[in-house]
């Protein structure tokens, strides 16, 4: 079992490694780099100009809230007489208590551009820049390695830089950090929703530290070493509760 665990756990990482390092470097070059002069180069952005050709909106419904647990049910109470209706709550007569919630949307805006070069380009955007994009506004795209990843209008900029390859290449990762944390190494057994709490911490720490680049390192080597240390402290709690041998 912990074998299985260790090994299934460093082919997490390293797919993980695999299929997040060339984003991750590329990405840090990027926010490194400046801007080109007269000659495009490979090691700076280049900064094209655009025009805005139109501008839509379109909403997504949010996933329905799911329904709160129903209560166990009560028994019977005595029935007083011949008018009874049905189970009662506070000495009220009721039949079924539905929780109502309403149905949340997204609103996402979009505008279609037209760079220097000719093409179109349809690219998501903040609400603040949509409103202050018409038809015709000028503004600069920013293009690293043929692609264009930021868009600015006045004060206004919309990153397009994709991050899904990398969160995946992470999450693939974190779970194989804690697969060797939690099960791979020859320690006491922690439980395991502890070990699924970690690794749900984790992400969230990793959420709300990503625009700090070393948190796509630090948070899988801080929260499996933590880990690791707490089922050390276990192994040692286990031992000396051991009775001495004579």
């Amino acid at each position: 079992m912990r074998w299985a665990a260790f090994l299934a756990g460093m082919a997490c990482v390293a797919g993980g490694i695999a299929l997040g390092s060339g984003p991750y470097h590329d990405l840090r070059a990027f926010e490194k780099a400046g801007y080109c002069g007269s000659v495009a180069r490979d090691d700076c952005v280049t900064r094209v100009s655009m025009t805005v050709i139109s501008r839509s909106t379109y909403t997504t419904e949010d996933p329905d809230p799911q329904p709160p647990p129903q209560p166990p049910p009560q028994p019977p109470p005595q029935i007083p007489g011949p008018y009874y209706w049905g189970p009662s709550v506070a000495g009220l007569p009721v039949g079924r208590i539905v929780a109502a919630l309403p149905m949340s949307q997204t609103t996402h805006y979009q505008l279609v551009v037209r760079t220097a070069d000719g093409k179109s380009h349809t690219f998501g955007v903040s609400g603040d820049m949509y409103d202050m994009a018409r038809a015709g506004t000028r503004g600069t795209a920013e293009v690293w390695h043929g692609r264009i990843v930021r868009l600015r209008i006045g004060s206004h900029r919309a990153d397009q830089w994709s991050y899904w390859s990398l969160g995946l290449a992470w999450a693939l990762g974190w779970i194989g950090v804690m697969l060797i944390a939690a099960w791979g190494v020859p320690l006491a057994d922690a439980a395991p929703h502890l070990a699924a709490f970690t690794w749900w911490i984790g992400i969230i720490a990793f959420v709300a530290l990503h625009t700090w680049r070393p948190a796509f390192w630090v948070v899988p080597l801080a929260g499996g070493g933590l880990f690791l240390l707490y089922r050390v402290r276990l192994s040692i709690g286990h031992r000396n509760r051991r009775p001495a041998r004579w």
